[in-house]
């Protein structure tokens, strides 16, 4: 891949310190060691561009395009081998496993299909009896705000409840159309969720989440994951040691209120799955006797039944 090229919103914030080192291509980056599937997600697909690893729930990658692409990315490889998506076999194989029962819609960015494109997916996905839930993972708000006008939002308003899972990493993104945007899909009924990479460099400190995340909760975002950087191809100069990662979420355990609080995860390799993490509360246990560390750092019994 050579350079990365940019849209005239990222044109114009890519001065931020937050933003250039999400985006910033380097030759080195792909001499680096690295997973080329980290999640093990061609074992998981069942369908073309259907993702199964949990039992309720499935991903949908219907296009490998995106406003923009991210180094850390942990789907690089579908930026130049993408199998591609079929809705046929996606909704027959929904239709078909009536435990599943939420549909994350993916890539890619959903929202570089078309209007048209993205609500024949929504209608068709809608209309399957056993789904009850639709999450649409997208960067737009960071990325090209713009894609969300008023015709835009006149479709997805047909198709409520609907989430937004937006992805987010450094308090640079919050621009004022950023937060315009975000507003009128709120307004609109949907709920927006942010999931947010942990990045060397560029986001491993508390002071910066707790700016991120609290700056979030103020539009109606809730923070809902922060997630260690993928074992993907290229990824090594971002990831951050999960000691570390704990001592980020102490932190800012202490420091802002579990609203603006998201999960930490990561993701095991091998297709392993999610795994969630919190700092270790527990200093000792004597059958029904705890001994508890609180926010404080302060060690507390407590008797339990």
């Amino acid at each position: 891949m050579g350079n990365v090229k940019l849209n005239g919103y990222l044109t114009s914030i890519i001065h931020k310190e937050g933003v250039k080192k999400q985006f910033k291509f380097e030759a080195k980056l792909l001499k680096q060691n690295g997973t080329k599937d980290p999640l093990n997600e061609k074992r998981f697909t069942k369908a073309k561009g259907l993702i199964h690893r949990y039992p309720d729930r499935v991903v949908l990658t219907i296009t490998n395009q995106c406003f923009v692409y991210c180094n850390f990315c942990f789907r690089k490889h579908n930026w130049e081998e993408f199998e591609g998506f079929d809705l046929n076999e996606a909704e027959n194989y929904i239709r078909n496993h009536p435990s599943i029962r939420e549909v994350l819609i993916s890539g890619g960015d959903p929202l570089t299909l078309s209007n048209r494109e993205l609500e024949n997916i929504l209608k068709r996905i809608k209309d399957i009896p056993n789904i009850k839930i639709i999450r649409i993972g997208s960067r737009v708000l960071t990325a090209f705000p713009q894609r969300i006008d008023e015709k835009l939002i006149n479709i997805l308003r047909k198709y409520l409840p609907l989430w937004f899972a937006i992805h987010i990493n450094h308090p640079d993104e919050i621009t004022e159309l950023f937060k315009t945007k975000a507003r009128m899909l709120i307004e609109t009924g949907i709920t927006i969720v942010s999931q947010t990479v942990l990045l060397k460099e560029i986001n491993d400190n508390s002071h910066t989440l707790e700016e991120l995340f609290c700056k979030l909760v103020e539009i109606g975002i809730k923070p809902y994951y922060l997630f260690g950087c993928d074992q993907a191809e290229a990824n090594e100069d971002y990831r951050v040691s999960i000691d570390k990662a704990l001592r980020i979420m102490e932190d800012l355990r202490f420091r802002i209120s579990g609203l603006c609080m998201p999960v930490f995860a990561f993701d095991l390799p091998e297709g392993g799955g999610k795994v969630v993490l919190e700092p270790d509360r527990i200093i000792k246990r004597v059958k029904n006797r705890y001994i508890f560390r609180n926010f404080e750092g302060r060690k507390i019994p407590y008797e339990d039944v």
